[in-house]
């Protein structure tokens, strides 16, 4: 079987698909990295995979705006749903001064559940906005970011792509809840 996620490998989406997986009892699957909602359900109209999950919402950040925008042009059942607590860090190629990162990247949804923290915490940091939450870790890894780069993703992309907790957990992770969504194609 093969599960189609919003997701990079590390990502809450991949988290989301492994729960799902565990709950309906599926153990021998393999996991397609589509970054986006729209290439899951895209896929998934396609053939291509059998099953597909993405972000819906989350509790302070309400709809996934690339989600709602997917949904509208493509048909799909929802077999499952699952809350998610996020688990998001800071991650870096090095430790520094929180005055010397210049740059924090990560999904539109993290940083907005975020902003209010590290505005306060890091008022000379760009915020810039990715696919996905995961991603941003990998690209910082393979060079595609300097060090003075931060990014919020899953604590488990430290160990994933070799980074640097810079912070283990943010503030709003107590709080902040995701909805996934497990999908099949329309029968």
């Amino acid at each position: 079987m093969i599960i189609g996620i919003q997701g990079e490998k590390g990502s809450s989406n991949e988290r989301a698909c492994i729960e799902f997986c565990k709950k309906h009892k599926i153990h021998d699957y393999q996991i397609k990295y589509l970054i986006s909602t729209k290439n899951v359900l895209k896929e998934l109209k396609q053939g291509k995979i059998d099953l597909g999950t993405f972000a819906v919402k989350s509790s302070g950040g309400g709809l996934v705006k690339e989600t709602k925008e997917a949904v509208k042009k493509y048909s799909f059942d929802k077999v499952d749903e699952i809350n998610l607590q996020m688990d998001h860090a800071l991650l870096g190629i090095k430790k520094s001064k929180k005055e010397c990162y210049k740059k924090i990247v990560s999904h539109p949804q993290a940083l907005k559940e975020h902003k209010a923290y590290l505005k306060k915490e890091y008022p000379n940091a760009k915020f810039v906005e990715a696919k996905d939450t995961a991603l941003p870790a990998r690209k910082l890894k393979e060079g595609e970011y300097n060090d003075r780069t931060i990014v919020i993703a899953p604590k488990a992309c430290a160990r994933i792509y070799s980074l640097r907790i810079i912070e283990k957990t943010l503030p709003a992770n107590k709080e902040y809840f995701t909805t996934f969504y497990l999908v099949k194609n329309l029968n």
